[in-house]
């Protein structure tokens, strides 16, 4: 579908969904979610689509999310470099699509589905053909990804996405968090660099139970998830009433980053919280944790669902 020069944005297309209570607009560039709203209450922190999108916000990650630590990795015993797009620490992160402006496929008043090559490139000689689909249900936004290897070889592969929840309020420090994991994680220094993954249970990261986020800092990835009675995933973020959003996965997204958006920039810092549904961790391409291998002609699925939670 062409776009008319007068509905571009700094961050492509705009498209306007609405149904069953709930507004959604999504960016063309990176398939973005600019903005997700339930009866005009915020479910994720938004942004102003004319500006430059900030710090991931919304953006689909692929084919890898999180980060390759110095973007080297070895895939089948060919050594590989990426272009390191996290300078200040030395990183490949969050993939190749968060700047790539997708073409729309399909789309209606509550859905719409948008397409992408990941071409053969440096440090990534493999094609892919992404296609993210966004549908408003009674449930809330559901999101999908799909992934088609286009090549001949067996391709390496992750995804994620890079939402930041919101509740009624201003910062995280007064919501109320709810993490169905039992382990998470650990990371070291400024460059985040991932370590042992250990029980919450010994650390003050352990939000299996509800809890108010107060000053803790958190920038880790979560695993071992307890389904909610057989339905996924489900990360809860509430206000004092109960008031607030979720995200639900399936076991196909078998860790979960979550990140209290600490910033310099007033206005983004503690102001939203990041909780990304990911496929594999970060560096995984460095130690193969959980890694795709996506045969040629083979393809991937995967969805994810951000709804508003109500008091009873």
């Amino acid at each position: 579908m062409q776009a008319d020069l007068k509905d571009l944005t700094a961050n492509g297309q705009l498209i306007n969904l609405a149904a069953h209570g709930y507004s959604a607009q999504i960016a063309t560039i990176g398939a973005t979610v600019v903005s997700l709203e339930y009866r005009q209450r915020p479910l994720v922190r938004s942004f102003d689509p004319q500006s430059q999108r900030p710090v991931y916000s919304g953006a689909t990650l692929a084919p890898w999310p999180n980060r390759v630590i110095d973007g080297r990795y070895s895939w089948q015993g060919t050594e590989h470099q990426l272009p390191l797009t996290e300078v200040t620490r030395g990183h490949a992160l969050h993939g190749l699509v968060y700047l790539s402006d997708f073409s729309i496929l399909q789309q209606s008043a509550e859905r719409v589905e948008l397409e992408v090559l990941i071409p053969k490139q440096e440090g990534y000689p493999f094609a892919l053909l992404l296609r993210v689909n966004y549908q408003l249900e009674p449930s809330g936004l559901r999101s999908t990804i799909n992934a088609t290897n286009l090549g001949d070889l067996q391709a390496p592969y992750g995804f994620g996405s890079h939402c930041y929840l919101v509740a009624p309020g201003q910062r995280v420090d007064d919501w109320t968090l709810s993490i169905p994991a039992q382990q998470v994680q650990q990371v070291s220094g400024e460059r985040l660099l991932p370590q042992a993954v250990v029980a919450v249970a010994e650390t003050n990261l352990d939000f299996s139970s509800p809890r108010i986020i107060g000053d803790t800092f958190i920038d880790h990835a979560y695993t071992d998830l307890q389904s909610a009675g057989g339905q996924g995933y489900h990360v809860e973020l509430t206000d004092q009433h109960g008031v607030g959003s979720y995200i639900s996965f399936d076991e196909s997204c078998p860790w979960v980053q979550v990140h209290t958006a600490d910033q310099q920039d007033p206005a983004l810092n503690r102001t939203g919280l990041a909780v990304e549904p990911m496929s594999c961790p970060p560096a995984a391409f460095n130690d193969g944790t959980d890694v795709i291998s996506l045969a040629p002609g083979a393809s991937h699925h995967a969805a994810w669902v951000i709804g508003a939670i109500e008091p009873n």
